[in-house]
């Protein structure tokens, strides 16, 4: 019986497995698996948040009294700011340093160079220690967001799903930028941005396979999301509309303004970063510790500016109603920015996506203030608009500007506004720096996303990768009937020439080929008879080709020296140091340490190409499939010998 069990169910398992790995049918269900699990992971990361910040405060929000503790910390009064980030330190500095190390990093940047050079997995393990600690760092007062553990946490259950189906790399890379869209459309209740901020800011383009997978795991998420938490809007804001078109100049000022402010906002957070971090090693604090110590830096800033609590949703809301003078917002948004960068240089770990938001709301309704101090909605509307202008600043993400905002507020009357603002931000953004909130962290780890060379076959190979060992080298002192011999041998049609060093170093000289010994080889012969000329005797006695390469020279320098000296392979070198050396300073040793022939570059192409195909063949639909096998079938004889007989009576009537 168990035979019998295990015969039938095998051949469904393989067709369950193949299902998943080789069809898109398959892809769209775990899109929808995907959503529904990023969708759970976000419901119950906001709960942690709410927990925790009830339990320190007595409130969700505590920017909406910033009053004394009515918690567990009420005998301390209006001072509990002080505590409340040592206790969240505490514990997120042992638990990051135990438990939180990746090689991918964390929050949106980690996820980006997964998906850009990786292939497409999150560890689990570290991402949920980011969403702990992140969960504990805004609920005890730390001023960041919190999509980018959530996107961390969306883009792990992705990965852990598409690994553990054993799915190719592009399908895991759909799953990980649907995984991370679908928890920023439910922590937002904002599916349509989620998914472009996927496509705009994870996978950086557009197709149509990845935005039926992304959609679908949004929607499923959102659904999910509004059944456990509401369907209440991000932002309660009464109907905003500009006063006239005539305002849209202020608008792209704003813009353009905004942009500025949010490439500002990104150069201050690495620079506090750099600053704390240069501190804590002077003082030799230990990476578990700084959370613990950083939070009295923290609790002090909340002591005087208690809006900079968490998340700040109450305080923003308040910018936008109007309720801040012009020196109290300017003063906000700076504080912000301030509280923001100190908060992840302390140690803590949170996103920066909402942190954002509230810098550019503060500085729209500051401006909005300034420009038309007689209409009273003017905070609110320039406001709305700055949130979008500093966020497509940073992120550099417009399509994901506007929809967030729109989603966020419901303000559907401000479109067009928001278009322009967004746009002219992202041209200021480009202006400015080449860099972005998310990416510059990849870029100071020496990865550029955005580097067109990483789009080619070879990318940025360096020679180092692409050399083998040398298939032979011949000593300044081999004759030349020797050298003839080792490249007969070989069937080399050239060969590095080297001396040896006492301490075994081989100082290459350069390169002799073939031709160079045939032709040696040829007039000492001709010597022999009598022409008087005096014969080459040694390699060394040959003018030697100086072609080489460094180890790391990229790709391209490889092809380029390749087709220059056109010589099917060259030595690769690297600088010695040692005694023995007779070269001046100016001049430093070069030990041969490998051989890039063109064979191993052809062959490079070609895995490359290989890989490429076999995707091509195995990520097809079960529709294509079908058809093909259709197409294909054989033709049943009764159909061929009707055709014949309706030929032969078309033949007859002629």
């Amino acid at each position: 019986m168990d035979h019998a069990w295990k015969r039938m169910s095998q051949p469904l398992l393989r067709r369950t497995g193949s299902l998943f790995r080789h069809h898109r049918l398959g892809l769209y269900i775990l899109a929808v698996l995907v959503g529904l699990t990023s969708g759970l992971g976000a419901v119950l990361f906001r709960m942690g948040i709410d927990t925790w910040s009830q339990l320190l405060t007595g409130a969700d929000d505590y920017t909406v009294s910033m009053g004394p503790s009515v918690g567990s910390l009420a005998a301390l009064g209006t001072w509990f700011v002080l505590v409340a980030p040592v206790l969240s330190g505490l514990i997120v500095g042992p638990l990051m340093s135990r438990l939180g190390h990746t090689p991918t990093g964390h929050g949106v940047a980690g996820i980006i160079w997964s998906t850009r050079h990786g292939n497409g997995t999150m560890a689990p393990i570290p991402a949920l220690a980011m969403t702990t600690s992140s969960a504990l760092t805004i609920g005890g007062g730390g001023s960041v967001g919190p999509e980018g553990p959530i996107a961390e946490l969306g883009a792990s259950t992705a990965s852990v799903i598409g690994r553990g189906l054993g799915l190719p790399r592009l399908p895991v890379r759909y799953l990980a930028s649907a995984g991370t869209a679908a928890g920023i459309a439910a922590a937002f209740n904002a599916p349509l941005a989620g998914a472009f901020f996927a496509l705009e800011v994870i996978l950086m383009g557009f197709s149509a396979d990845a935005f039926i997978v992304i959609v679908l795991a949004c929607v499923s998420s959102t659904v999910l999301s509004h059944h456990l938490l509401g369907t209440t809007l991000s932002l309660s804001l009464p109907y905003l509309d500009l006063s006239g078109d005539a305002q849209l100049g202020w608008v792209a000022l704003l813009g353009v303004v905004g942009g500025g402010v949010g490439i500002g906002f990104m150069r201050l957070r690495f620079i506090v970063l750099d600053v704390l971090t240069r501190a804590w090693q002077r003082l030799g604090v230990p990476i578990w510790a700084r959370p613990g110590i950083g939070g009295l830096a923290v609790g002090t800033v909340l002591l005087v500016l208690p809006e900079m609590y968490g998340e700040s949703s109450a305080a923003l809301n308040r910018a936008l109603a109007g309720r801040y003078t012009l020196t109290l917002l300017l003063m906000l948004c700076a504080a912000k920015m301030l509280a923001t960068s100190m908060t992840l240089g302390m140690g803590f770990v949170g996103g920066v996506f909402a942190p954002s938001l509230f810098i550019g709301g503060t500085l729209g309704a500051a401006f909005g203030t300034l420009v038309a101090p007689s209409y009273a909605p003017a905070a609110g509307v320039f406001g709305v608009i700055g949130m979008g202008a500093v966020f497509a600043g940073a992120a550099r993400a417009p399509m994901t500007a506007v929809l967030l905002i729109i989603e966020m507020t419901g303000q559907h009357a401000l479109l067009l506004p928001l278009m322009l603002a967004t746009v002219l931000a992202t041209f200021a953004s480009r202006f400015l720096s080449r860099g972005t909130l998310f990416t510059e962290e990849l870029r100071r780890r020496g990865e550029d996303v955005e580097d067109p060379m990483t789009t080619t076959l070879l990318g940025r190979t360096r020679a180092s990768r692409l050399m083998v060992d040398p298939p032979a080298t011949v000593e300044a002192t081999t004759s030349l009937r020797e050298a003839a011999e080792l490249m007969s041998r070989h069937g080399l049609s050239a060969l590095p020439v080297v001396t040896v060093r006492a301490d075994d170093v081989r100082e290459l000289l350069g390169c002799v080929t073939a031709a160079q010994v045939v032709g040696a080889l040829l007039a000492e012969e001709s010597a022999d008879v009598g022409d008087g000329s005096r014969p080459a005797a040694t390699v060394a006695d040959l003018p030697l080709v100086s072609e080489r390469l460094s180890c790391q020279a990229e790709a391209t320098d490889v092809l380029e020296a390749l087709t220059r000296s056109r010589m099917e392979g060259l030595p690769v070198v690297e600088r010695a140091s040692g005694p023995g050396s007779d070269r001046q300073q100016d001049q430093p040793d070069e030990q041969l340490v490998g051989w890039v022939h063109q064979r191993i570059v052809v062959e490079r192409i070609y895995e490359v190409q290989a890989r490429a195909r076999a995707a091509a063949a195995t990520y097809t639909s079960l529709g294509s499939r079908l058809q093909d096998r259709w197409h294909t079938r054989p033709v049943p004889r009764r159909r061929i010998s009707r055709v014949a007989r309706i030929s032969t009576r078309r033949l007859r009537r002629r």
